[in-house]
């Protein structure tokens, strides 16, 4: 018969054992997405990670939210199920939110998916690619130019340059009767070499924008990547 006590020791020995475990494999996830590594490589990594590390932990909310991130233009059903898992554990999650927003536009949820992106410019309100998102819904997808506009206004004040952020701007504007502002939003666009899209939206425009050829609409943008902060609020200081 085993003695309790070496039994004991070898069941903490085995535990540390995986916590070192996971925490290598949490460490070499940071470090590939710090590096960009490609997707094919990372996502596996992911995945062990999502499996092993503790349920609810810093590590699994970690893994869950680049999980979604990943998945979310190929299978955008995953992906809202991974960015749910870390929002009911850790609510103030902007990035997942995020994430969780553009997979419900992938979805066509898109009054879920406003409410996602508005649930994560209340965390961070001055993310330009939030705001553009959440405008560009409301515009195209929800056909509410109006109320899409400050949202634009803001995302194009703080990114200026970013053509897609312009574009989508211009468009809103055209589409509540503002055609000269717009034009002078998307001339800068056109300008520095704009895509077929862009081209076709400048003659919507010239045209006075009537609503039989409005243009179609798009999906919006992916959220940009950086490191989630994953730390479930139960554990913040």
């Amino acid at each position: 018969m085993r003695d309790p006590h070496e039994i004991g020791i070898n069941d903490r020995m085995g535990k540390r054992a995986a916590s070192d475990d996971v925490e290598t494999l949490r460490r070499n996830v940071e470090r590939a997405l710090r590096d960009a590594v490609g997707r094919d490589e990372v996502l596996p990594m992911l995945t062990r990670l999502a499996r092993s590390a503790k349920p609810e932990s810093e590590a699994w909310l970690l893994a869950h939210r680049h999980l979604a991130e990943l998945v979310a233009e190929h299978e955008p059903w995953r992906a809202a199920l991974f960015a749910r898992r870390v929002v009911r554990v850790d609510d103030d999650n902007d990035g997942a939110w995020a994430v969780l927003g553009l997979a419900q536009s992938l979805l066509g949820n898109y009054r879920a998916a406003a409410a996602a992106y508005q649930r994560a410019l209340h965390l961070v309100p001055h993310n330009p690619w939030y705001a553009h998102n959440l405008g560009h819904l409301l515009d195209f997808a929800l056909a509410r130019p109006a109320d899409a506009l400050p949202w634009l206004a803001s995302a194009h004040a703080r990114e200026p340059k970013q053509d897609e952020i312009s574009a989508s701007y211009a468009h809103a504007l055209a589409r509540v009767g503002r055609l000269a502002l717009a034009k002078r939003v998307l001339k800068p666009v056109i300008a520095r070499g704009a895509t077929a899209d862009q081209h076709a939206l400048w003659r919507w425009i010239d045209a006075g924008a009537p609503e039989r050829d409005a243009a179609p609409a798009r999906p919006p943008r992916k959220p940009a990547r950086r490191r989630a902060r994953a730390t479930p609020k139960a554990q913040r200081s």
